[in-house]
């Protein structure tokens, strides 16, 4: 079956994101070295029998086999929730014969799991996948329009690229004139311009903004009020423009008239 199909892949995919969220970050390992994956605790490598994506983690208990540390539950996690995705979109774009969108989705969200986990574990969006991002992106956008001989879908891609960035980047400027302080990292500008080239501009942008806004505000209230963070702790915004995107590509449109209702305009 097609939906068991979808399934591995996103498990294998999910693997090889959890190699890049622990590489990149580190400046001494890349994706390509070490060519087999290690303890982080041993340095052991691993086996191929017990590297494969969710079922090793069950059969060794979590644990690695060598040293008996515990494996971050962050290694299944993403593998899981990289294939629960996979299935979505499949559900969303495959099973209606889109296969350029389908593929469009994979990608993206291919791309948004690992600024999602880098970001809330390091603070940072790594420029390596940015660029990747924004090269399999402006490929996906330039096949699509192709295809479909739709100038206007490239032109909305493009400028949601260019006001995704402008759009960040007067909010983090005036934020930081505000709070005295720097509002938020390059890396979240770049990433919402590449949120403006996958998902198009106009409402995309808008509603990514506003959810993202809005989730990075309630959980950074409830983070404080409980005493895990304070005023002045850094709190990453990538995560929250990630989930915002996600949500914007599956129900961006259903999300949009519901405003419109909400507002009286519709």
């Amino acid at each position: 079956m097609i939906q068991i199909f979808i399934s591995i892949l996103g498990l294998a995919i999910g693997s090889f994101l959890n190699v890049c969220i622990y590489c990149i970050p580190r400046e001494d390992l890349s994706i390509y070295s070490p060519r087999r994956s290690f303890c982080p605790e041993c340095n052991e490598s691993i086996a191929i029998y017990d590297n494969i994506p969710l079922l090793s983690y069950l059969i060794l208990g979590g644990k690695c086999r060598k040293c008996k540390t515990k494996i971050s539950v962050i290694y299944p996690l993403v593998e899981v929730v990289t294939a629960i995705l996979f299935l979505v979109m499949y559900y969303k774009f495959g099973k209606s014969g889109k296969t350029l969108e389908l593929i469009h989705a994979l990608i993206f969200v291919s791309v948004l799991i690992p600024i999602f986990v880098i970001d809330a574990q390091h603070l940072i969006i790594p420029n390596t996948i940015s660029i990747v991002g924004l090269s399999l992106g402006i490929l996906i956008v330039g096949l699509t329009a192709y295809y479909s001989q739709d100038l206007d879908y490239l032109r909305d891609r493009l400028i949601g690229f260019v006001l995704g960035g402008l759009s960040l980047g007067l909010i983090a400027i005036i934020g930081s004139a505000i709070m005295r302080k720097k509002a938020m990292g390059m890396g979240d500008v770049k990433l919402m311009a590449l949120i403006g080239l996958y998902l198009g501009a106009f409402p995309a942008l808008p509603l990514v903004i506003g959810l993202s806004a809005f989730g990075g505000a309630l959980i950074g209230t409830i983070l404080i009020s409980t005493g895990k963070k304070s005023r002045q702790s850094p709190i990453p915004y990538g995560p929250f423009i990630a989930g915002a995107a996600v949500i914007v590509l599956l129900w961006g449109d259903m999300l949009w008239e519901k405003y419109l209702q909400l507002a009286g305009w519709n």
